[in-house]
C-alpha cells in the first residue's frame, strides 16, 4: 500500500466504521500506520493525527466534510514525519505527488511575511498559499482554488477544506484520482488509491490520471461534479 489521501462529502456514521475496517485491513500489510483526519464541525476544522485508529476515531463525529490520509511509517521513527495533511486556522489541505515549482512558491510567500515551521512540507506551503489568496487578496473560494491550481506545476492530487462558507475542493494533474458514491446515501468519496477506496464504496469512477488539470468543488449543501468525457466507471 502506498500513501493515500481521501476526501468525503456528506458522510454518515458508517464512514467511521469503514475507517476501522480500512485500518484493520491495511494494518495486516504494514508494521505501523500513520493516520490523520480533518473534519468540518459546525464552523471549525478539527484535526487529529495518530498511529492508533481507535485513538483517532474515539469520540469523532463525521461532520459534513472531511479529509483523511493513511501512510505506512517505519517503526524506528520516533516522531511524525512530513504530513500529507496540514491544517492552519480554518483551512486544511492534503496533497500527494510532486510539485516542481514549490520552492519558488515558498520563497514568494516568505517575501510576503509568511513563516514556515518545516523546511520541505508541500501541504504547509499550499495551505499558506490558499490562505494568502483568501485572507490577503480577498478572493472568493472558487477563484482562489482556480488560481492556485494554475500556479502549480507537476503531477499531484490535492484536497482542501475551508471553514468559511464550508467549502470542499478536490483537484488533480497527471495523478491517479477516483470518486466513489454510495447508492443508499448521498455520500461522495474521493481517493488517490482505487483499491483502498473500495473499502468505502464498491462503485467508483476515475477522474484523474492525465496531464489535464481537473477541479471539483462544492459546499456542505451542494457539490457540483463536472466530469470529462474520458472517465470510466469501475465496479468491484
Amino acid at each position: 500500500m502506498t500513501e493515500s489521501i481521501f476526501g468525503f462529502w456528506n458522510p454518515t456514521e458508517n464512514t467511521v466504521k469503514r475507517f476501522q475496517v480500512l485500518h484493520d485491513a491495511l494494518a495486516k500489510e504494514n508494521a505501523r500506520l500513520e493516520l490523520g483526519i480533518c473534519t468540518l464541525q459546525n464552523e471549525f476544522i478539527q484535526y487529529r493525527c495518530s498511529f492508533d485508529v481507535r485513538t483517532l476515531l474515539n469520540g469523532w463525529q463525521p461532520g459534513v466534510l472531511g479529509i483523511a490520509f493513511f501512510r505506512p511509517t517505519p517503526l524506528f521513527l520516533p516522531q511524525y514525519g512530513v504530513m500529507s495533511l496540514y491544517s492552519i486556522g480554518d483551512i486544511a489541505v492534503a496533497c500527494l505527488g510532486v510539485i516542481d515549482n514549490l520552492p519558488e512558491i515558498r520563497e514568494k510567500l516568505i517575501s510576503h511575511g509568511y513563516q514556515f515551521y518545516s523546511k520541505e512540507n508541500a501541504v504547509e506551503t499550499l495551505s499558506l498559499l490558499l490562505h494568502n489568496y483568501l485572507e490577503y487578496h480577498h478572493l472568493p473560494f472558487v477563484k482562489a482554488i482556480q488560481l492556485m491550481m494554475t500556479k502549480l506545476k507537476g503531477r499531484f492530487a490535492i484536497m482542501a477544506l475551508v471553514a468559511d462558507g464550508k467549502w470542499f475542493m478536490v483537484g488533480c494533474c497527471d495523478y491517479p484520482l477516483v470518486m466513489g458514491k454510495n447508492r443508499c446515501h448521498p455520500t461522495i468519496y474521493f481517493g488517490t488509491d482505487p483499491e483502498t477506496l473500495a473499502k468505502f464504496t464498491p462503485s467508483m469512477i476515475t477522474i484523474g490520471g492525465d496531464k489535464k488539470q481537473a477541479i471539483f468543488y462544492g459546499t456542505s449543501l451542494q457539490f457540483e461534479i463536472h466530469l470529462p468525457d474520458s472517465v470510466r466507471w469501475l465496479t468491484s
